[in-house]
């Protein structure tokens, strides 16, 4: 099979677990077989923590930036985006387009077809009418989600439409798309957000890691790793935090990670110097290592990257029972759950695992020992890699 071209079509260049997921799978797919490049909308200036345009240059053989494409629905800006897509797609000539969020996911699909791209594919890493029910209980039945929520499913039904190839970064995901009518079965596939693991091996002295933090020598930490924005809700874990110290003085809490929320979230901690908000760091492995517990407290996720790696890290977990979650933490085996938006269960379960460590131990054993087996960056390549080449390879029967 000759050298195929793709594109891969991200919203932004900002932090966040689908940019590190879309820029590791740019980077390590293998260069025999694809022709890899990576258009993205300018980095918005909340989002620009970090070098990550440098890395998205670093990681795909040519990086296109399109002003237009920015995350804020305007009518005006985004026919601009798409007339661009189109432009970018017919000049290129590519064999794949992979679209990434959901801006980008659709218009960049839309696009795809325009200009007659052969194979199109899209990644859900999270359900762009999620951010439209943001109660935390976004549910499968159409008829109980908001007239928004609605619109953007409607939306999505006519973007999948368009697609050859729909993949899901959990089962679950996938389910709940089958639910809602998204596509027939046979586009949908799940793909695990993969993981280099082999970095979250390199070990990290707890005490150093503390001490580079700020936080106070000895007593429990419990950390927080995200964007600071509606879906991860931080808000929570800070009042959640504050019910916890309640109990139990000794523990402080960190937070690492920036976003909308910021100026919220200090106005939240005000005056506790329990919480300790450190910003966005790029040495995730570190700010894990200080940490006893891990707290995921979203409203919604495709499966939430950052939990992944605290898995990973032995790093024993409190998250939220929201869309994937369930299917890496079970209750009591491998972590604690709790409904989203409910700081008193959030905290009573955080004081669990700090009050039961020999308990808290087995369960992060646990959930260590499952996720490395399916969660490895090469994993992932290969399955997206072979769904590729199978559609392509479909296209070009079905065309003769």
């Amino acid at each position: 099979m000759k050298r195929a071209k793709m594109l891969h079509v991200i919203t932004h260049l900002g932090v966040g677990g689908a940019l590190d997921n879309t820029l590791l799978t740019v980077e390590r797919l293998p260069r025999d077989r694809f022709e890899v490049h990576l258009a993205a909308g300018s980095l918005e200036a909340a989002e620009g923590d970090g070098d990550w345009e440098e890395r998205g240059r670093r990681c795909a053989d040519a990086l296109h930036i399109l002003p237009d494409l920015q995350r804020p629905i305007s009518p005006l800006r985004d026919l601009r985006a798409l007339k661009g897509l189109v432009r970018l797609l017919r000049t290129q000539r590519y064999d794949i387009v992979h679209t990434h969020l959901a801006k980008a996911g659709v218009l960049g699909r839309v696009a795809a077809r325009r200009a007659g791209v052969p194979v199109i594919v899209h990644t859900y890493h999270a359900f762009p009418w999620q951010a439209a029910h943001v109660n935390g209980t976004t549910p499968d039945a159409p008829n109980r989600l908001s007239a928004k929520g609605r619109f953007f499913l409607e939306l999505e039904r006519y973007a999948a439409s368009l697609s050859d190839g729909l993949i899901t970064v959990c089962e679950l995901n996938r389910q709940q798309a089958l639910r809602l009518g998204l596509a027939p079965a046979e586009k949908l596939t799940t793909i695990y957000s993969g993981i280099d693991i082999d970095k979250m091996r390199v070990p990290h002295d707890r005490a150093v890691a503390r001490r580079d933090l700020g936080l106070v020598e000895g007593g429990p930490v419990v950390g927080f790793v995200g964007r600071l924005s509606t879906q991860k809700d931080p808000l929570t874990f800070v009042r959640a935090a504050r019910i916890a110290m309640v109990h139990r003085p000794g523990v402080q809490f960190l937070i690492a990670g920036s976003g909308p929320l910021a100026g919220a979230l200090r106005a939240e901690i005000g005056e506790c110097t329990g919480v300790r908000l450190v910003g966005w760091r790029c040495d995730v492995r570190q700010v894990l290592a200080a940490m006893d517990v891990f707290a995921l407290s979203s409203l919604w996720e495709g499966l939430g990257r950052a939990l992944t790696e605290a898995m990973i890290a032995g790093i024993p977990v409190a998250a939220t029972s929201v869309d994937g979650v369930p299917e890496l933490v079970v209750p009591g085996e491998t972590g604690l759950l709790s409904p989203p938006g409910d700081p008193y269960r959030l905290a009573e379960n955080i004081l669990w695992l700090l009050e039961h460590p020999a308990e808290a131990r087995t369960m992060a054993d646990r959930a260590r020992a499952h996720v490395l087996p399916i969660f490895g960056v090469d994993k992932m390549i290969e399955r997206t890699e072979s769904l590729y080449e199978q559609l392509l390879v479909r296209k070009r029967l079905a065309t003769g």
